[in-house]
């Protein structure tokens, strides 16, 4: 269940005006600075309100309720007025699936949530291949159809990685089940996404040749959110993440745009050994338009507008 209530309620005008803009800022500053995650949980909670923004003071009054399954895309500490954070309420970027099929996606608060066990454990060997392999990976961001069914005659198993080895040994699709595509690759495997009639969810890769693409795609909720970075938070979350690439992002909130910098992560334990382990070179840029959601890569030299 997914219920909505009318924006506005219990605020005034010049308190909401002052939050949103407040808000919009802290939205700006989350955008490429949350850290990526791929985990499920459950809301534990009788109502479990999503914010515009991982801010106190971004409360919507959209919410989830007590039962609802959502995936955890990204982590994100609560950012203050006065633009610090608190690391004692974590925030959550979460995608949730309606009964209609539409997703809604947002921030909410982590102590609402219960984590869910992951249906595809990865074993150590599975994890170090992954270490050392998918940072040279080629993938990007999945097409707009990216729904596909399962063709032929067999089971279409689940592999935890890309890998032959990392098959599952009771985790399985049969023909004509379909799954939402989380990526493009240029090898034989997808990484996808499976949304069982039960609530269950599987986030794991499937060989390409066992898959056919179907003339549809993932639809999301607009109506969540009022402000002008939801849309850009949204691309920046499902076709700009950073697990496995030795960078990360930071970003601010531009009049027309979200605009980022790249930089090189020289402290996490997968990527020490940079020349300079001490700095953290930007290596691009990178601009998500507000309205669009279109994403283009500045040349570094232009600089962005503030």
């Amino acid at each position: 269940m997914f219920l909505r209530i009318a924006f506005g309620l219990l605020l005034g005008a010049s308190s909401f005006c002052y939050a949103n803009q407040s808000c919009e800022g802290i939205a700006g500053m989350a955008a490429g600075e949350a850290r990526w995650l791929a985990e499920s949980a459950q809301v534990s909670v009788g109502r479990l309100h999503f914010y515009s923004a991982p801010g106190s003071e971004c409360q919507l009054p959209a919410f989830l309720v007590k039962g609802d399954t959502v995936e955890v895309l990204r982590s994100s500490v609560l950012y203050g007025k006065s633009g610090g954070v608190s690391p004692t309420h974590p925030f959550r970027y979460i995608r949730y699936r309606d009964a209609n099929g539409a997703f809604a996606t947002g921030w909410i608060t982590e102590d609402g949530l219960t984590p869910l066990p992951a249906p595809l454990p990865v074993s150590d060997p599975c994890q170090a291949w992954a270490n050392k392999t998918l940072p040279t990976r080629e993938r990007d961001a999945p097409p707009a159809n990216n729904h596909l069914r399962v063709t032929g005659q067999e089971r279409a198993w689940f592999y935890a990685m890309p890998n032959e080895t990392c098959r599952s040994r009771s985790l399985f699709l049969i023909p004509g089940d379909k799954v939402s595509a989380q990526e493009a690759s240029a090898d034989d495997f997808l990484e996808v996404t499976w949304y069982g009639p039960d609530r269950r969810m599987v986030r794991g890769w499937l060989k390409k040749a066992q898959l056919e693409p179907v003339d549809s795609g993932d639809r999301y909720r607009d109506d969540i959110n009022p402000l002008s970075t939801d849309k850009a938070t949204r691309v920046i979350t499902l076709a700009l993440r950073t697990d496995y690439h030795c960078v990360f992002y930071e970003s601010w909130n531009a009049p027309k745009a979200v605009e980022m910098i790249v930089r090189e992560d020289h402290q996490s334990a997968l990527c020490r050994g940079g020349a300079d382990s001490e700095t953290s070179p930007p290596v691009a840029y990178v601009s998500i338009n507000k309205q669009s959601g279109a994403i283009s890569w500045p040349d570094m030299a232009d600089g962005f507008d503030e």
